[in-house]
C-alpha cells in the first residue's frame, strides 16, 4: 500500500512539475522579440507628401529646363530636401531594439575577426533610403542650377528617386503589422 501512495505523490509532484515548465514555456513564447522598430505614421505621411513633390519637380522639369529660369525652382528644391533631411532625422531618431540575434551575429562576426555591425548600421532601411532621396534631388538641383536639365537627365533622376521612394515606402508600411 505504501508504494501506491508513494507512487501518487511521486505522479503528483511530477505533474506540478510539467505544469510549471508549461506555464514557463508558455510565457516565453507569448514574449514577441521585436526585430524592427515601430511604425510612425507621421513618417509614413511624410514620404507619401514628399514622393508627391518630388514627382511635381520631375513632371515639371520633364521636357528638360534651362539654368536661366533656375530660381523659379530654388524654392521648391529647397523644400524638397529640408523635408526630406527632416524625414530622415524622424525616421533615424528610432532606435533599433537590441535582440539576441543580432548580438549573436556580432559574436559570430568578431570570433571570424570581421568586425561587427556599427551602431551607424542600426538605423531603419528607410533611414537610408530617404537620405539618397535627399542627396538625388539635391544632385539634380546642383547641375539644374550650373547648366540646366535635359529631359533624359531628369528621367535619370526620376528613376533613382523613385526606387528609393519604393524602398521607404514599402518599410515603412511593412511596419504597420
Amino acid at each position: 500500500m505504501r508504494i501506491a501512495k508513494f507512487s501518487v505523490a511521486r505522479l503528483v509532484s511530477i505533474a506540478s512539475l510539467v505544469s510549471i515548465i508549461l506555464v514557463g514555456v508558455s510565457f516565453l513564447t507569448a514574449c514577441a522579440t521585436q526585430l524592427a522598430v515601430n511604425y510612425d505614421k507621421a513618417i509614413v505621411d511624410g514620404l507619401q507628401t514628399t514622393s508627391v513633390e518630388a514627382m511635381t519637380l520631375f513632371a515639371a522639369t520633364a521636357t528638360g529646363v534651362s539654368a536661366s529660369d533656375f530660381n523659379t525652382r530654388a524654392n521648391q528644391y529647397a523644400a524638397l530636401i529640408g523635408k526630406l533631411d527632416a524625414l530622415a532625422i524622424a525616421a533615424g531618431a528610432r532606435p533599433m531594439p537590441k535582440n539576441q540575434v543580432s548580438e549573436s551575429i556580432n559574436q559570430l562576426l568578431a570570433k571570424r575577426g570581421v568586425a561587427p555591425v556599427s551602431e551607424s548600421a542600426s538605423s531603419p532601411p528607410s533611414t537610408h533610403a530617404i537620405k539618397k532621396i535627399a542627396e538625388t534631388i539635391a544632385k539634380m538641383r546642383e547641375l539644374d542650377q550650373k547648366q540646366g536639365l535635359t529631359a533624359y537627365e531628369v528621367i535619370a533622376f526620376k528613376g533613382q528617386a523613385s526606387v528609393y521612394f519604393d524602398q521607404a515606402i514599402t518599410y515603412e508600411n511593412f511596419l504597420q503589422r
